[in-house]
């Protein structure tokens, strides 16, 4: 007899161990499977934006983490050197740390940018969903799947004892990164190509004395001896100021595979470093894939992808474990109304919908970033006579030197759009899903002027992302964001003075037991007071209006007033028209 679970998720790392914790959030069971025998065990990812850690939030997990996460003071800087004991070409503010854009940081969320390396966040959210009923099998591999009638049959290999075996669930969820094979035996189509390969060489070292008084992430090491597979490199922290990674990048474009030995390694890094004398302790190298691929389609059937299985790009931006975290969300809660019976079927067809937009946009900005890059590697030079005739130029007391120096300053200033880029991170909006409902009287704001690059999109039109507003319940409590009171698996409905009526309406709507629908009401003597007076300007509703938000932090519908809407009787029924159309059921 067939072992069988809910749900079977392939992959462990930051897309499938979120999807697992959010679904155990909501009582579904997972099996997740990984061909590794662990968790990372290398840092890889680590700027984790607000939007991302959001998510980690609602799950509870915020405070813990931030015990493990470097803090914002440390991430202040993104440099450019020709070594780290060496000359500096230049320096940038990075993750919200640059004076005139801390305010709309602090704007846009409750939650600040991390630097939470990928090795100390996986163990993290695999123990906390394990607590919830994920079970965990580290050493097994996806083979195959073929969907039956009511559900999927999967094939797995434990690789340690060549054990084949089958597991049926309802739904499986594919979450095994840039080489999918859950994407690939779908059939689907990934758009673009694989642009070339890169190293990178976990260290420690202790660097204090040529980092600390820059404190940054990245560090840019632009070093015109270099040997052609490591023409370019990145000191990226992972500990303050002793732990690393490396990322080398070759000089020629061809996808060639390097396979350096660790004298070469260890050459590279001190010539990199510019001190001999500093100890270290290489503790592991590997290479990877620069890409720029967006799968067509994110599901087939009973089969749903998500995280790098869908989109591959470079790190730049630091967008590819944060988007794999808002995927997880998104799936989680819709994946979880459907096994419950809460939401039909269709629902699950909004994910390629809302999140392949999104895909789109992060790969886009990556590959887009990775060319300013590769226009400042230019300008500067990366062969000893290129570097001394650029540099000559620059110091240079000419016209030509001038225009050299303005060419330089704005190759600089446009990788302010990687470092500052919060609107890139913030602005996931589904406008037009099926999972959402607009009313016909309701219009779309018009966001012509906003920089989509760098300003965050705030409105709460259904498809967008409810806006961070500190409230507080009276004089004498804490304050709390309004996506505080929003999300944990649930709907919730935000009303103010006069909006009785829908409070009776979502309380009517969730006793039919399918699914919650949580009520507040913001205002004067009202549930929770609007300190600020923030809410009033971004509610977009008169003050008997109702704003409906998903469990993932999107509006799902809003309506102006109660005119026309008569009494409990009649909120009730438009409510639970809205909830219908939402979450696809068929009655």
């Amino acid at each position: 007899m067939l072992a069988e679970y809910p749900v079977l998720i392939i992959g462990a790392g930051p897309a499938g161990a979120t999807a697992a914790l959010h679904l155990g959030r909501l009582s579904i069971k997972c099996l997740v499977i990984s061909r590794h025998t662990g968790t990372a065990n290398t840092p890889r990812a680590h700027i984790f934006n607000q939007r991302a850690m959001e998510v980690l939030r609602d799950a509870g997990l915020e405070k813990r983490l931030a015990t493990v996460a470097s803090s914002a003071h440390d991430m202040q800087h993104t440099s450019w050197l020709n070594s780290l004991a060496g000359e500096e070409y230049g320096r940038m503010w990075a993750w919200g740390n640059k004076p005139s854009m801390k305010g709309a940081y602090e704007a846009a969320s409750p939650c600040v940018m991390s630097d939470l390396p990928q090795s100390y966040l996986e163990p993290i959210i695999v123990e906390e969903s394990t607590k919830l009923g994920a079970e965990y099998r580290f050493g097994n591999e996806y083979i195959s799947s073929v969907e039956v009638d009511d559900g999927v049959v999967t094939t797995i290999r434990d690789r340690a004892t060549k054990r084949v075996y089958e597991v049926k669930t309802q739904y499986l969820i594919g979450a095994d990164g840039a080489r999918s094979k859950v994407l690939e035996g779908l059939g689907i189509v990934v758009d673009g190509k694989q642009l070339n390969n890169a190293f990178n060489v976990h260290i420690k070292a202790d660097l204090t004395k040529y980092i600390a008084h820059r404190p940054g992430s990245l560090n840019w090491i632009l070093n015109p001896d270099a040997p052609g597979w490591s023409a370019v490199g990145n000191f990226r922290m992972v500990r303050p100021w002793d732990e690393w990674v490396v990322s080398m990048h070759p000089s020629s474009t061809d996808g060639a595979a390097f396979e350096p030995d660790e004298d070469a390694i260890r050459k590279r890094l001190y010539q990199m470093i510019g001190d001999d004398s500093v100890h270290i302790e290489i503790l592991s190298n590997f290479q990877w894939t620069i890409n720029d691929q967006v799968a067509r389609s994110w599901q087939k059937g009973r089969v749903l992808c998500i995280g790098d299985a869908t989109h591959r790009h470079p790190p730049i931006n630091g967008l590819g474990s944060n988007t794999c975290l808002s995927d997880a969300f998104n799936l989680a809660w819709k994946l979880a109304y459907v096994l419950h019976g809460w939401a039909g079927p269709a629902l699950l067809e909004s994910l390629t919908e809302e999140r392949k937009p999104v895909g789109d946009a992060i790969v886009r900005r990556a590959n887009t970033g990775m060319e300013a890059h590769r226009r400042l590697w230019d300008i500067i030079g990366l062969t000893p006579e290129a570097r001394e005739a650029a540099v000559a130029c620059l110091r240079s007391a000419s016209p030509e030197g001038a225009d050299m120096r303005e060419t330089w300053r704005l190759a600089l200033e446009a990788t302010d759009d990687e470092v500052q880029a919060l609107g890139i991170q913030m602005n996931q909006s589904y406008i037009g899903s099926k999972a959402v409902a607009v009313e016909t009287n309701d219009e779309p704001p018009n966001f012509c002027s906003v920089n989509f690059l760098k300003e965050v999109m705030v409105s709460t039109f259904p498809g967008y992302h409810l806006p961070h507003v500190w409230l507080a319940a009276n004089g004498q409590s804490g304050r709390v964001s309004t996506l505080d009171l929003a999300g944990h698996g649930r709907f919730t409905l935000f009303t103010g003075i006069g909006g009785g009526a829908w409070l009776e309406a979502a309380k009517n709507v969730s006793k039919k037991g399918r699914g919650t629908v949580q009520e507040y009401t913001i205002g004067f003597r009202c549930d929770y007071m609007d300190c600020y007076r923030e809410w009033i300007k971004v509610r977009g509703v008169d003050e008997t209006g109702a704003v409906l938000v998903r469990p993932d932090h999107f509006v799902a519908w809003r309506c102006q007033s109660l005119e026309n809407i008569y009494g409990v009787d009649g909120a009730t029924k438009k409510l639970e028209s809205v909830m219908h159309r939402v979450l696809a059921r068929v009655e």
